[in-house]
């Protein structure tokens, strides 16, 4: 949750390179914005994903596709992220940090709500409020958790916001430019149903089961968007997906969902296919407090019995990068751990015998309506049979997954992208659904956070990755590029996927 290392483009790049095995056709200027003058400043991009919002709560509904639509689009937080990877002043027009990293001071640019209310420090406090209580349940978990080391947010002036910290937080203000970090009127109620940001766009409509429609802002404080509506078309089907954009239905295909069909549209003068990177580790969840697989052999012998080079070609086309933890080459910390335990199936049945479960044992595996996670099922069924584990596949709506699963943690194993930046610290937190509990990797997590230099926070950083590895908490099936195809008339489109938002201010259409 740290901002980008420049440092570590240059090794970034060669590695990024070597998992994306795409043609000379892909886009490598894919997010440069067109001259005002060419660009149709009222036309409309139609953007196609694949998983629905169940809320617009961006604060207190889980999942990806609610910050997806809304966030730096409709809602704003003090600070954004960039594509880049560059966090940058968003309502906050300046910050200043003290010399001790514990008090950050706010100025606040003149910014007005979609309904018309100014935005003041009051409503700063408000929302800041809103996650800080502790009896609130309005708020997931996970955002209390980001900001647990603030001590007060106080405001001199309608203008002015500071904010002290407990302790010394690298993650602080990366975690401000996410979903936790959005400003809301004071007051607010609805969040569930309506949406009232001060973005570059306001919430148009939804019709439920299609689409998401926003609308350009043009009251907007700050550069205007130069789309005047934007459509996110939604289609679940990955084949469905890849023809509405052969047909022309929508200008950008956020997500290749099977790359096997990147062939098709390599040879389409009219498209274009980009490559990014991604902070999408597609994770073999395991539930370590539920008997077998509280069993560390048992969760190591799983990892073993798994060919992340075959699953890959099998399951993603060969378009995907063997991490062995939960770390992308993005971050300064990322060690390649993907031979700590390397494919032997024989080391896996003795594994399992050593576990006391020499004839193996039954297991449910609950999957996600997401390509990744179907195309991947099948593969891990059959290579967990050869060591005699019996699985069986339980297909599970998005809605039933975040109550049952994410929410209860009432599973056995799941398979699901964690596209979060920088996100270790999910894993130290006990109640998350991986129901992980080790006072060892929280106490690293906790120095990180801490930690007074880059390097310092480097370093724990990787111990804290080696040790989720050496104890299988999970398995990390690969890393996977973010692909789009996009019309060559569309442009400023966000190439990388940096954060939660897709962000469609700059995005136009010649």
């Amino acid at each position: 949750m740290t901002k980008f290392d420049l440092k570590c483009i240059s090794k970034i790049s060669l590695i990024c390179a070597s998992l994306l095995l795409v043609t000379s056709e892909i886009a490598s200027a894919a997010s440069t914005s067109p001259s005002k003058a060419s660009a149709k400043t009222n036309a409309t991009i139609t953007i196609g994903f694949t998983l629905e919002p169940v809320s617009l709560d961006i604060t207190g509904v889980a999942g990806q596709a609610i910050p997806q639509v809304l966030l730096n689009n409709v809602y704003e937080g003090l600070l954004k992220v960039e594509n880049s990877g560059k966090i940058v002043p968003s309502i906050a027009e300046s910050y200043m940090v003290s010399a001790n990293g514990l008090v950050y001071t706010f100025k606040l640019a003149k910014t007005k709500f979609h309904d018309g209310a100014n935005l003041t420090s009051a409503d700063v406090i408000w929302s800041f409020n809103r996650v800080l209580d502790p009896k609130s349940t309005a708020v997931l978990p996970t955002q209390k958790q980001q900001f647990s080391t603030v001590a007060s947010i106080t405001a001199p002036n309608a203008s002015t916001v500071v904010i002290e910290l407990k302790d010394r937080d690298n993650d602080f203000l990366f975690n401000l430019t996410q979903r936790g970090g959005v400003i809301f009127k004071t007051g607010t109620t609805d969040f569930a149903t309506k949406a009232n940001g001060t973005g570059p766009f306001k919430f148009g409509n939804w019709n439920r089961g299609n689409s998401i429609t926003l609308e350009r802002n043009d009251s907007y404080r700050a550069t205007k968007a130069l789309a005047k509506t934007v459509i996110f078309r939604y289609i679940l089907d990955a084949t469905a997906l890849s023809n509405a954009i052969l047909s022309g239905q929508i200008d950008i295909m956020s997500t290749v969902q099977k790359p096997e069909l990147l062939s098709v549209f390599k040879g389409r003068k009219d498209l274009k296919i980009s490559s990014g990177t991604t902070n999408g580790e597609v994770t073999l969840g395991m539930n370590n407090s539920k008997a077998p697989l509280n069993n560390i052999k048992v969760r190591q012998a799983i990892r073993q019995a798994l060919n992340k080079k075959a699953l890959i070609k099998t399951a993603w086309a060969g378009y995907g990068l063997e991490i062995g933890s939960f770390v992308p080459p993005t971050d300064a910390w990322y060690e390649d751990l993907s031979k700590t335990f390397p494919y032997d199936v024989q080391v896996a049945k003795d594994l399992l015998k050593q576990a006391g479960y020499p004839n193996g044992f039954s297991i449910n595996l609950d999957i996600p309506p997401a390509p990744y996670a179907e195309a991947s099922q099948e593969f891990i069924v059959a290579s967990l049979k050869k060591i005699g584990i019996n699985v069986t596949i339980k297909p599970v709506a998005w809605g039933e997954w975040l109550d049952r699963i994410f929410t209860k943690a009432n599973y056995d194993m799941t398979i699901v992208a964690h596209v979060e930046r920088s996100d270790m610290s999910i894993y130290a937190n006990p109640n998350y659904y991986f129901r992980y509990n080790s006072a060892e990797y929280q106490a690293l997590i906790k120095k990180a956070g801490s930690a007074r230099t880059p390097i310092a926070q480097a370093e724990s950083l990787k111990k804290a990755a080696r040790l989720l590895s050496n104890e299988s908490v999970s398995d990390w099936l690969w890393l996977i590029p973010n692909l789009q195809v996009v019309k060559k008339s569309v442009t400023g489109f966000p190439q990388n996927s940096v954060g939660d938002a897709y962000s469609v201010a700059a995005i136009a259409k010649e």
